[in-house]
């Protein structure tokens, strides 16, 4: 505390620790940019002070205002001396009754207790002891005590000595007084009790000082704690001023933090948090050990960044350079100290190595042109059954379905569309959304053909069955109904994600996650084509046009055996590093599977009976041959083929309104009375079993 006097160096930094968090406006933004840039200033004013030639004072003060709480534990040996010295003087008027070398052992106790505590003094009023200035002071240095008298060479009176003349203008009117009751002892007598004022200060009452340069005292940065020392004036019942006694919290060994504010435990010198130079691809790293000076920080690579100099030992940058190189405004060698971006994908690297898997375009490419031919094909299905629906060919498969069926499929077909790029939350929705409708609306459609084949084989021999395109198709609206709200609740309550994950090779991909409502939807539609296994089974024997129903067989069984072969590949894929090009790849084949040979075959039996212009058989009686002839020779008639062809009627696999009739000339007519011409045949009866189930129908219709 050697106080002489150098010229200050004209820094005004005041600023206070506290910001008031307002709104990140313009005005927030520049006092956030103001703090900093003074922050650094007055580091800048500490490296030049400490650098700078000086003759004694402690006038080259940092005007920053600290959070000395910190600090509060070492305050006790000042306020405690404070209190000790005003009880002598209310009791004496003077501090006379104590010598010299009480005082000087006071203070050297004081910096006895604690490391931090560098130094302290008791600096008095003229008259409170034999001295006009009297301030006995100890420091430590090097491990040992000094203590003299630094009023010799300062004057510590002087107004712009801070730690002393802050509280000899303050007012003590409110100070604690308590009243103490004291018996002194005569001999071996106690005396009466006498009454005692006390006046206590407290740590509130004291002042810290800013930080300040010790220039020819210790030549270190410190700060003061002074508690002040009192006379009470009964006349006047006031108190009156008559000196401090202090300690000082050497800087010199406190850390400045430049570095960021975080979670740690506040410090004194917080106020100099987010003051580093580091560049925007560098954090701020504090280092500890290097004391009241700047640039105790290192500037090491973010997350994403790696060190330009790969081959270098030490891959930070050094904030002491970067904070000389600042003060020097040398902005092109500081451009330098940047690090450089990781590869895409990369969290953290120590080069400009890949993290993300490339896709193989070699591989995806031609699967991708295939699918396209695929849609195009169907496309062009779907407009030559759409041409020909009239054709017995096309009629008899109902069209209305096989355009149903080519619609699925080419929203399945989307699916190589969707998966070719990478993957995000949206196109995985949209994935499974596009794919199983289609999954639905194709093989609803041949559930519901088969279905109705297996109606008409197992009742239509009993009774008539009657179910048109329309009746199948209120069938079909509920079936879909139930995959779109199962759908929408999946998308609603857990939709698919992108997750990432790592190849052999550490290259990381995105897929889509596929969890317990993905596994939900594939068990049904497994269920649904079990259903139609169980259909298909039943109508095996069953007779029909072009023999559809065979087709439908085989195509459900390829999509029962093969699709939930491929089903379980693609899972067993995606959960290994075995990247997502083999998962492409398989889910091509999983479209082949379900949309391409479904297709193949159920759409060129057709096509090929276009082709060939095939006449329609009638599923009815189509083992049945249309003329037979006895052992006598004699020509026998299909009568209900005859029937069917004479009145127009449709087969039970076209399923129309029409109901066939009997032919008007046999109305009224018993068997043996109907006759059928044929060219160069005998004449030949039908029997009554026959005929009955139409003589009704026949008649009504003649009445009508």
């Amino acid at each position: 505390m050697e106080m002489g006097g150098v010229k200050s160096l004209g820094y005004n930094l005041w600023m206070t620790l506290t910001i008031d968090l307002v709104w990140y406006d313009d005005i927030f933004i520049e006092k956030v940019v103001a703090r900093i840039y003074q922050v650094k200033q007055a580091l800048e004013y500490v490296y030049r002070v400490e650098n700078s030639q000086c003759t004694g004072g402690t006038e080259e003060v940092l005007n920053l205002a600290f959070n000395n709480s910190v600090w509060s534990v070492y305050t006790e040996p000042a306020i405690r001396t404070a209190n000790f010295l005003t009880e002598v003087i209310l009791e004496n008027g003077n501090l006379l009754s104590l010598t010299d070398e009480i005082l000087f052992t006071l203070v050297r106790n004081n910096i006895h207790g604690g490391d931090v505590i560098f130094g302290s003094a008791i600096a008095v009023e003229t008259s409170v002891t034999q001295y006009d200035s009297f301030c006995p002071y100890a420091y430590k240095k090097n491990g040992t005590v000094y203590a003299h008298d630094i009023a010799i060479n300062y004057n510590y009176k002087s107004v712009s000595t801070e730690w002393y003349q802050i509280l000899k203008v303050r007012n003590w009117d409110n100070i604690t007084r308590t009243i103490d009751k004291v018996r002194y002892r005569s001999g071996n007598t106690l005396l009466p009790s006498r009454d005692l004022i006390k006046v206590l200060a407290k740590l509130e009452d004291g002042h810290w000082t800013k930080p300040y340069f010790d220039c020819g005292g210790g030549d270190i940065w410190m700060v003061t704690y002074s508690s002040p020392l009192f006379y009470y004036n009964v006349t006047t019942e006031s108190l009156d001023f008559k000196g401090v006694a202090t300690i000082d919290i050497e800087l010199t060994n406190i850390d400045i933090n430049q570095c960021d504010p975080d979670e740690s435990e506040a410090g004194a010198l917080d106020v100099f948090r987010g003051t580093h130079s580091c560049m925007p691809s560098t954090q701020c790293v504090f280092e500890a050990g290097l004391g009241f000076k700047r640039g105790a920080y290192k500037c090491v690579c973010k997350a994403g960044y790696y060190f330009p100099d790969v081959q270098a030992d030490i891959k930070y940058f050094s904030g002491i350079e970067i904070e000389r190189l600042y003060a020097e405004n040398n902005t092109v060698v500081m451009e330098t100290m940047r690090c450089k971006a990781c590869a895409a994908g990369c969290d953290t690297c120590v080069d400009a190595s890949p993290c993300l898997y490339q896709s193989q375009l070699a591989l995806r490419l031609p699967v991708l042109i295939l699918t396209i031919i695929t849609v195009v094909l169907i496309v062009v299905v779907a407009c030559i059954t759409y041409n020909f629906r009239f054709e017995m060919a096309i009629k008899t498969g109902s069209p209305i379905f096989l355009l149903i069926m080519c619609t699925g499929s080419m929203l399945m077909c989307t699916k190589m569309f969707i998966t070719f790029p990478d993957a995000n939350d949206a196109l995985c929705i949209l994935e499974q959304w596009l794919f199983h409708t289609g999954f639905v609306l194709m093989y609803g459609a041949l559930l519901l053909k088969t279905w109705r084949i297996s109606i008409i084989f197992r009742v239509g021999r009993l009774k008539r069955v009657y179910l048109p395109d329309k009746v199948l198709l209120q069938r079909m609206i509920p079936l879909l109904a139930v995959a779109v709200a199962y759908l929408a609740a999946w998308t609603a309550s857990d939709w698919p994600k992108v997750t990432t994950r790592k190849t052999i090779n550490k290259l990381k991909f995105q897929v889509c996650v596929e969890g317990w409502w993905s596994y939900g939807m594939q068990g049904a539609e497994a269920i649904m084509l079990l259903a139609g296994v169980y259909l298909c089974f039943t109508v095996r024997k069953a007779p029909a046009h072009f023999n559809e129903s065979k087709h439908i067989t085989w195509s459900t069984y390829n999509a029962i055996i093969l699709g939930t072969f491929l089903v379980i590949v693609i899972h067993f894929i995606s959960n290994t590093n075995s990247g997502p090009d083999y998962v492409y790849l398989i889910y091509f084949l999983q479209v082949q599977v379900f949309v391409t040979i479904t297709s193949a075959l159920i759409f060129t039996p057709k096509f090929y009976a276009l082709y060939k212009n095939t006449e329609v058989r009638d599923i009815d009686n189509e083992s049945l041959p249309t003329i037979t002839r006895t052992v006598t020779g004699r020509e026998k008639v299909n009568v209900l083929k005859v029937i069917n062809a004479k009145s127009n009627c449709k087969t039970v696999s076209t399923q129309t309104e029409e109901k066939p009739i009997a032919p008007v000339e046999w109305v009224g007519k018993t068997p043996s009375q109907i006759s059928i011409h044929l060219p160069g045949r005998n004449r030949v009866h039908p029997t009554p079993s026959t005929l009955s189930p139409y003589t009704a129908e026949a008649q009504a219709h003649n009445k009508n």
